[in-house]
């Protein structure tokens, strides 16, 4: 057996387990990047400035985006409900998305919720935060963002979250 077959009898072996769904809540893993994890060095920085007259509420800041990233300015309220994919080449499109004003209505999938605006890199209380999107739903205020080339999948869709609603 060549190294050609052993690849495509691996692949073949483990492809219906790449995008899973787990059978219970208390099975799934936590996602995430590696912590230090440094950037490729051929992605780019793409600046966006924000709208004019656009103030940040207290106790929020706006959130940095990542080298890469490709930034939508309009901030709008959506729900993010955990949609239990799991998948073993990132990015993965955990999360469903849907408008505040059509919960019913799923807009698209995401990969990456940033809550570093809110919670300031406090993990304790960003992971209080993801919990609520695993029972039920989080209403928050955010813009989406692409970045490219964030694993071997391709670009992630990133929700920034400025805020929470309630």
């Amino acid at each position: 057996m060549n190294a050609r077959s052993l690849i495509l009898s691996a692949v073949l072996a483990l492809g219906p387990v790449a995008c899973s769904t787990p059978s219970s809540p208390t099975a799934q893993p936590s996602g995430g990047d590696v912590p230090g994890a440094a950037a490729p060095a051929d992605l780019k920085r793409t600046e966006v400035e924000a709208p004019a007259g656009a103030a940040n509420e207290p106790g929020t800041a706006t959130p940095t985006p990542s080298p890469g990233d490709v930034t939508m300015t309009t901030s709008t309220v959506y729900i993010i409900k955990d949609n239990g994919k799991r998948c073993f080449a990132p990015p993965c499109d955990h999360y469903d998305l849907f408008s505040a004003d059509a919960p019913d209505k799923k807009l698209q999938t995401l990969h990456e919720v940033d809550l570093s605006a809110i919670t300031g890199g406090d993990t304790e209380k960003a992971s209080e935060l993801m919990k609520r999107a695993f029972s039920g739903g989080l209403k928050v205020e955010g813009s989406l963002d692409t970045r490219l080339k964030a694993g071997p999948a391709g670009d992630a869709i990133v929700l920034r979250a400025t805020r929470v609603v309630d």
